[in-house]
């Protein structure tokens, strides 16, 4: 029997939302994704989410991937936030 099998990750939803940087409110894009393992290039189930989020005022990117997370604290609560809708 031959399987095809893999990872792929979806953007599920974006939204903006205000944060705190250097002591000014700026606009953030926040990004969710979901990893669906896939069989025959069909997603068969989502087992994890990863988030990120970009200040286009500042030019800084952040995201969590599946090894560390280089986001800080603060944003990580506001992007499990924005995720809890999706």
């Amino acid at each position: 029997m031959f399987f095809i099998f893999g990872i792929k990750t979806k953007l599920v939803g974006q939204q903006q939302r205000k944060v705190l940087k250097s002591g000014f409110m700026m606009n953030a894009i926040v990004s969710v994704y979901k990893n669906y393992f896939e069989l025959f290039f069909i997603p068969i189930f989502p087992f994890s989410k990863k988030y990120s989020i970009y200040i286009p005022h500042s030019d800084e990117y952040f995201e969590t991937n599946y090894f560390s997370s280089e986001m800080p604290k603060e944003y990580l609560d506001i992007c499990k936030e924005v995720g809890k809708t999706y």
